[in-house]
C-alpha cells in the first residue's frame, strides 16, 4: 500500500482541535455499540430510518437510512451500519462485499496496537449527515476506507466498471469523495478525499486505498464553527451513459466530534411517509398527534415548516422540491418523530 498523501494521524488531529478556540471535551467514537436487530447489517429493512450520533449531547446528528420496499426491498439511499468483516480480493461481488470495508475490520485498535474493530458505517453516493442544533462545533473528522466491493471493482474491473489504469496501466483514473460542509444552507468549505489515484506519471505510485485513513474536517483557517450538515459526493473517472460506473460506496469509522457522547441508538421512528419515494405529494403519518412539522434538505435548509398541522396525518406538496433526500421532524404529543422522504 502506497503512502496516502495528505493524511494525518489522529494524534495530530487532536492537537489541531486542542489548538482551536473551542475549549470543549471531545472523544473519538465508533459504531461498536450500535444495537443490531439481527444479522450483521443495519440498513433499514426492519424499519430503521435514522442512525443517531451523540443523542445525549447538546446536539444530535442524523445519518438517514432509506429502505425501498419496491422489487422485494433494497437499500436505496443514505447509510448502513455493518459488522460484515471481509476484505478479500478477487471478483467484484455486490452480494458478498457491498457492506464490507476493504481493511477487513473496523478502525479501532486494542492496547497492543492491533486492529480489533468489528463495526463501521457504509455510505452511499449522495448520503449526508444533518445536525439538529448549531451551538456546538459538530463533527471534526473520521476515518475512511474503500468498501471491498468498490476496491475489487477498481482493482480488476467487472461487468459494469473498468479496471483502473486500463490494460496498459497508463489510464489516468481516480476515485474521489467530495465532502461539503454547510451551515444554514451556506457552503462553508469542501474537502476532497482521494480513494484511488492512477494519475501519476510513474505507475508505481498508483494506488487504491486499502486501509483506514484520516479525514480532517476542521476549518481550513483552523477555526471551529457550526456545521449543521455534511454532504458526501463520489466522483470517478469511469463514467457511462447512466453516470458513474465505479460502485458508489465508501466506509467510515471513529467519528470525532466536540461534546460527543457516543453512537448508542437508532431512531426506530413511528413516523411514516408514503408514497416514498415521492413525486408530487407525500403523506406523513405519526403515532402521536402533531403540532409542528419541518422538512430539511441535504444542505441543511428548511424547505417546509408548519405549526398548524393537526391530527396524525399531514400532506406535503413536493412537486417543486428538487430530487434528493429530505429529513422530516414532527413534534407530537409523544415527542419528536422523524422520517426520511426521497423526492424522485
Amino acid at each position: 500500500m502506497k503512502n496516502y498523501k495528505g493524511l494525518r494521524t489522529f494524534l495530530l488531529l487532536m492537537v489541531l482541535v486542542g489548538a482551536t478556540k473551542l475549549q470543549a471535551q471531545f472523544i473519538v467514537e465508533g459504531f461498536e455499540t450500535m444495537p443490531m436487530d439481527s444479522g450483521q447489517v443495519l440498513n433499514g429493512d426492519r424499519g430503521e430510518r435514522d442512525i443517531l450520533l451523540h443523542p445525549k449531547g447538546p446536539f444530535v446528528s442524523h445519518m438517514p437510512v432509506l429502505w425501498d420496499t419496491s422489487f422485494g426491498g433494497y437499500w436505496a439511499a443514505g447509510w448502513a451500519v455493518s459488522r460484515k468483516l471481509d476484505g478479500s480480493t478477487g471478483a467484484s461481488d455486490y452480494a458478498k462485499h457491498l457492506y464490507c470495508a476493504k481493511p477487513g475490520h473496523g478502525s479501532e485498535k486494542n492496547t497492543l496496537g492491533k486492529y480489533d474493530g468489528k463495526a463501521y458505517a457504509i455510505g452511499m453516493n449522495g448520503s449526508f449527515i444533518i445536525s439538529e442544533a448549531f451551538e456546538s462545533s459538530g463533527i471534526l473528522g473520521f476515518k475512511i476506507a474503500n468498501t471491498t466491493f468498490a476496491y475489487n471493482s477498481m482493482k480488476s474491473g467487472d461487468a459494469f466498471a473498468k479496471k483502473f489504469g486500463g490494460a496498459s496501466g497508463n489510464d489516468a483514473d481516480s476515485f474521489v469523495l467530495k465532502i461539503s460542509a454547510f451551515h444554514k444552507g451556506q457552503l462553508l468549505f469542501s474537502k476532497r478525499v482521494v480513494l484511488a489515484d492512477f494519475r501519476f506519471s510513474d505507475n508505481s505510485k498508483d494506488y487504491i486505498l486499502d486501509s483506514w485513513a484520516i479525514v480532517d474536517l476542521s476549518w481550513p483557517q483552523k477555526e471551529v464553527g457550526p456545521r449543521d450538515s455534511f454532504v458526501f459526493d463520489l466522483m470517478s473517472s469511469d463514467n457511462g451513459q447512466f453516470g458513474m460506473n465505479t460502485p458508489g460506496f465508501f466506509a467510515i469509522d471513529e467519528v470525532i466530534a466536540a461534546h460527543w457522547e457516543g453512537v448508542k441508538s437508532v431512531n426506530k421512528i413511528a413516523a411514516k411517509a408514503y408514497p416514498n419515494p415521492a413525486d408530487e405529494k407525500v403523506v406523513v403519518e405519526t403515532a402521536g398527534k402533531m403540532s409542528t412539522l419541518r422538512a430539511i434538505d441535504a444542505l441543511g435548509e428548511v424547505v417546509y415548516e408548519t405549526h398548524d398541522c393537526v391530527g396524525q396525518l399531514h400532506e406535503l406538496n413536493t412537486k417543486s422540491w428538487l430530487s434528493g433526500v429530505y429529513q422530516v421532524s414532527v413534534t407530537t404529543q409523544n415527542g419528536i418523530e422523524y422520517t426520511t422522504i426521497v423526492k424522485r
